[in-house]
């Protein structure tokens, strides 16, 4: 049985029509075994919890910059790369995703800042959203 996309729309005071998705639609996880919807959640909550744990840390005096703890962008590199070791159909651009992180984090002379880590954030959803439509399970969306 095919996932449809339900869209509803809503009616705004300003006449806008507000469309909301489900998250089923935007990333395709029904056909996940268990460990592989643990991992995708996890390559998501890491990076972004990383980002509000630094912070708290910064807010409790504890670091003096927000953007030093960056652990979550680095472990969610690696628990995106298992993932995607996981599949059928290996897809190395997630593989060497902490590679990316190290080389970026590491070796470059980039402050570490909490911009960096929204951005590189971004690019480990993106890289999911990536490989669960173009490398994931048979039964799932998939673009040419």
């Amino acid at each position: 049985m095919r996932t449809r996309i339900i869209i509803r729309t809503f009616h705004h005071p300003f006449r806008l029509r507000i469309r909301i998705m489900n998250i089923d639609d935007i990333f395709p996880i029904r056909n996940l075994t268990v460990l592989q919807k643990v991992l995708c959640v996890l390559s998501l909550v890491l990076p972004w919890a990383g980002i509000g744990f630094s912070y708290i840390l910064h807010s409790m005096a504890i670091m003096e910059n927000e953007g030093s703890f960056i652990w979550g962008c680095v472990l969610g590199s690696f628990v995106l790369a298992g993932l995607a070791l996981l599949f059928e159909k290996k897809d190395i651009v997630s593989i060497m995703t902490p590679i990316y992180a190290l080389i970026i984090f590491f070796s470059m002379e980039i402050p570490w800042t909490i911009l960096l880590q929204v951005l590189y954030s971004c690019t480990l959803t993106i890289l999911l959203w990536r490989l669960l439509t173009r490398y994931g399970p048979s039964n799932t969306m998939q673009h040419p």
